[in-house]
């Protein structure tokens, strides 16, 4: 790896990455071994970002195909671009610390409102998570795993969170998203106790029950009112922009999220080919 042929070296290298990211464990074990050697250490390390970009791809592209196509396992696999050491067990405890601490507040007796009360006590309250309103976002703000840690986040990575934790206690709380920059990414509370014909908002809402600005810690909307507000802010009025959107749209838009905030990052722009290359899979 540190031949003074250049074409030796991409013949090794191109050999290693034949072996596919099952060579990934010994491929890291090897660069530990190479610090003294900085010619092998940077061969070793492109060959290791090549594998792994190859595995992400090819995660991401079973879970487009998957049936379920669940949530959590999407954003998983995105965040272990940017953090390949990422282990899915300390992924997913995070996600279980706010669980348990959103069960203990809830109970069946609950209404949807007072569900909602209970989760943005927890979120915003006990968590102290926090919207940045300030522009451009840093990735940081958007990956999971690092907000989680911060608790600073956008209204998507937000979202994302109260979402997957929301779902997991079987509260039916859906991301609502479109690929308009302008339109904030929100949560949409379906009906699932027919419960809109009692409460008749007066217009025609798509099976949601009320929608919930987590960027607004977790702020209750009525249908009406947002479709007001977008109607004064000239955004689009299709179906789309008010109902539930499929995980494999609010995917895309994340990762159209991240690309923006490596655009803004001189150092981030290397990556913006690997995040147009998993764009074009949706």
């Amino acid at each position: 790896m540190d031949d003074p042929d250049q074409m030796v070296v991409d013949h090794a290298m191109g050999k290693l990455i034949e072996y596919g990211d099952g060579i990934i464990p010994n491929l890291e074990n090897l660069e530990d071994d190479c610090l003294i050697h900085p010619i092998q250490l940077e061969n070793i390390a492109i060959v290791l970002d090549a594998l792994r970009f190859h595995r992400i791809r090819n995660d991401l592209t079973d879970w487009l195909n998957s049936d379920d196509k669940c949530l959590m396992k999407a954003v998983y696999i995105i965040c272990s671009y940017q953090y390949p050491e990422l282990n899915i067990d300390a992924f997913t405890s995070k996600f279980q610390e706010l669980k348990h601490f959103c069960w203990m507040e809830i109970n069946s007796r609950q209404t949807s409102f007072e569900k909602v009360d209970a989760l943005n006590k927890v979120f915003f309250d006990t968590f102290d998570f926090v919207k940045v309103n300030e522009l451009p976002h840093s990735p940081f703000e958007l990956f999971v795993n690092s907000v989680m840690e911060s608790k600073e986040g956008t209204d998507l990575s937000l979202g994302l969170i109260y979402s997957i934790v929301a779902q997991s206690l079987d509260i039916p709380i859906y991301g609502v998203t479109t690929m308009n920059n302008r339109a904030p990414f929100i949560l949409a509370y379906m009906d699932k106790d027919n419960l809109l014909p009692i409460l008749d908002w007066g217009i025609d809402n798509n099976g949601v029950l009320f929608y919930i600005s987590v960027g607004n810690k977790g702020l209750v909307i009525d249908p009406k009112q947002m479709k007001e507000a977008y109607l004064s802010e000239g955004l689009p009025q299709n179906r789309a922009q008010f109902e539930p959107s499929p995980n494999s749209v609010i995917i895309k838009k994340y990762l159209k999220d991240i690309k923006r905030s490596y655009e803004n990052k001189v150092q981030f722009r290397y990556k913006l080919k690997d995040i147009d290359e998993l764009l074009e899979l949706f």
